[in-house]
């Protein structure tokens, strides 16, 4: 049996960590044993991995400094000795391969879940270095492959894009919410709440919709840095009666049968889960055309594509969607139709088959 030990900062209820339980779900138990490492507070989800038969531990007294976390890695692994290290985002791609392989761990891989670090020329010179080390990175989609081949200059074949998937029976579609035909629409978004994920953008658009829809309201779920200001622009706009925060969300799946509409107005956007979880659930969905989200979106066949910071356009789309149920409904099924096509046991099969090719 193969060991598997995934090392990630956290296990809060972000898309990467999301990923990793869908991916721990899918595994093949009897090929491989899995263990996950984090280091830093958030541990939303490790009651759902160890559920799962995953063993989770946390590295303590690690705080900020990433020679402490090197050193206590390192510990672990000589102590746990697993046969492969996969690690997730930059902190735990860095510390986990070098430290890895340092201590006699040869096969090392990453799956590289967005494009937010490469911005920096330094962030992506160390991706190059890491590609001596690791066997092979895992782009979650052909936009961030691209940019590891091309402006990071990691070796065409060490990377592989593997899509990340959701399970199908898992989300499904949601009864109509009722009262539905009678109201204005309840558009939803679930996020980190950072400035790359541009929900200042959708606040803006719905304040621009409710000329016309003035009973539309927004639910914006998630948490972070940027929620006070997101609240403070509501207030100025005069739409606190309009716009939910809901904070944190454990089941994203209570929280879209709330919605009729699923926006995504991502300003960066690695793959964008969350969309694709919508669509499983037979959401229509707009997003931007930036990152993976134009490879999962296509414009008028299963939701609808606007450009990045562009609030009329999204609130244009949602008042498209909102005053054509037959397009509304056409845009769900095509969503459907696609999240059930990117099945998780799928991302997992690929997975596991890279990991028998490294060497």
């Amino acid at each position: 049996m193969t060991r598997i030990l995934h090392l990630i900062p956290d296990l809060g209820l972000g898309g990467a960590q999301r990923l990793l339980c869908y991916l721990a779900a899918a595994m093949e138990r009897k090929r491989h044993r899995l263990s996950v490492v984090y280091w830093g507070e958030a541990d939303a989800l490790r009651k759902e991995l160890e559920a799962l038969g995953v063993e989770v531990v946390r590295l303590e007294g690690v705080g900020r400094s990433l020679a402490r976390l090197a050193f206590a890695f390192g510990r672990h692994v000589k102590d746990t000795r697993p046969d492969i290290i996969h690690t997730h985002l930059f902190d735990a791609d860095l510390i986990g391969i070098v430290a890895g392989r340092v201590m006699g761990v040869r096969r090392c891989c990453s799956t590289v879940h967005s494009a937010t670090f490469f911005g920096t020329l330094a962030h992506r010179w160390r991706y190059r270095g890491l590609a001596m080390l690791a066997g092979r990175f895992f782009a979650v989609s052909d936009a961030i492959g691209e940019i590891l081949v091309r402006r990071c200059h990691v070796p065409a074949s060490r990377v592989r894009v593997i899509r990340n998937g959701i399970d199908p029976e898992r989300f499904v579609p949601r009864a109509q919410r009722e009262g539905a035909a009678d109201s204005g629409p309840v558009i939803g978004t679930l996020a980190r709440l950072d400035p790359r994920k541009g929900i200042s953008m959708l606040i803006q658009a719905v304040a621009a919709l409710l000329q016309d829809l003035p009973k539309a309201l927004l639910i914006v779920g998630g948490a972070g840095e940027e929620r006070g200001a997101l609240e403070q622009q509501v207030q100025t706009l005069g739409i606190t009666r309009q716009v939910v925060f809901t904070g944190p969300v454990h089941d994203p799946r209570e929280f879209y049968r709330r919605l009729d509409v699923f926006v995504l107005p991502s300003l960066d956007e690695g793959f964008g889960l969350v969309a694709l979880e919508a669509m499983g659930m037979g959401l229509p969905v707009i997003g931007t055309r930036v990152g993976g989200i134009p490879e999962i979106l296509t414009h008028g066949r299963n939701g609808l594509l606007v450009e990045a910071g562009d609030p009329g356009a999204i609130a244009q789309g949602i008042c498209a969607l909102w005053t054509d149920p037959v397009l509304r409904a056409r845009l769900a099924e095509g969503a459907r139709q696609t999240a059930v096509k990117l099945d998780i046991a799928l991302t997992a099969a690929q997975v596991q088959a890279e990991y028998e090719r490294l060497a």
